[in-house]
């Protein structure tokens, strides 16, 4: 899990955007030392966290909201915590502290990416969001998963948690990705799309580049790819990276079957038009986490 020693202001930052309380459990880690797990209630639940790829731990609590963990519960960790776990997730990431370098030919793509003249913008700007959102709900309708409203983009970015990266051909946008920034040291891609036209031009590799760049300008510590399905296309792409492989278990109290499993929602999702697939994303997304 991702530790911070305060989670106050993690946890303010949380609930402003994702409009959840967060409770702070007492939970036993592997030294034997007792930390708070911050959890919020998610249907009968408590989940550690919904919407990130591991639960955070506060190392220096000050309460606790309750005694003991809830009966029914769901954490998030790259370690197992009960015989019912969904493993199918990981994670790659990359230790900002020592001199990471690019492999050959991932250099070869960001020149070529810089040759052909790709300009990546980022910030916070009306703009940025609307040709962001554009290019994520576009790519987003071709994959069939619905995406996260435009409400929750403008949350994370007013509450200084996502900065957007854009990637421009001349003034039209071909790729788009946020930043999140977990801790003050932990980084991590959220979301990425390209428009697969202009994937020659390898604009997702001059993305995290600049991501890359600006988390370590940061002083970020870690910069994390985001989770993706283990022998999916993504997971394939990003293990060019050669960065960190980090297995996620989502371990659960009880026994449980996650919609992801339910293939066929995605492929009806493509059917539906992509006005309304946008209109009524951000209903499904939130419970997709």
């Amino acid at each position: 899990m991702i530790e911070v020693k305060d989670a106050t202001s993690f946890i303010q930052r949380y609930e402003a955007i994702y409009k959840k309380k967060v409770y702070r459990f007492p939970f036993v880690v592997s030294d034997n030392k007792e930390v708070a797990l911050l959890m919020t209630k998610c249907g009968k639940s408590y989940v550690s966290l919904p919407y990130l790829s591991q639960g955070i731990i506060e190392t220096l609590p000050q309460k606790y909201d309750f005694p003991f963990l809830s009966k029914h519960w769901q954490i998030r960790d790259s370690e197992p915590h009960s015989k019912y776990v969904y493993t199918q997730k990981v994670n790659f990431e990359i230790d900002l502290r020592i001199n990471y370098n690019y492999t050959s030919p991932i250099r070869r793509k960001i020149r070529k990416a810089l040759k052909s003249k790709i300009n990546i913008h980022y910030g916070k700007s009306q703009k940025l969001i609307d040709d962001f959102y554009t290019i994520y709900t576009k790519r987003m309708h071709q994959l069939g998963v619905p995406p996260v409203s435009k409400t929750l983009i403008k949350h994370k970015v007013k509450e200084d948690y996502t900065l957007l990266f854009v990637a421009y051909k001349g003034t039209k946008p071909i790729g788009a990705a946020s930043l999140d920034k977990i801790t003050r040291t932990y980084f991590e891609n959220n979301l990425m799309a390209t428009l697969p036209s202009f994937n020659k031009y390898y604009t997702s590799y001059l993305l995290h580049h600049f991501m890359i760049t600006y988390s370590k300008s940061q002083e970020a510590q870690t910069y994390s790819f985001g989770r993706s399905t283990k022998e999916s296309q993504v997971y394939a792409y990003k293990k060019h990276y050669k960065a960190k492989e980090i297995p996620l278990y989502w371990s659960f109290s009880h026994k449980k079957t996650l919609i992801h499993s339910h293939k066929i929602l995605f492929s009806l999702w493509k059917l539906l038009p992509y006005k309304l697939s946008n209109l009524i994303g951000g209903f499904f997304h939130k419970r997709i986490y």
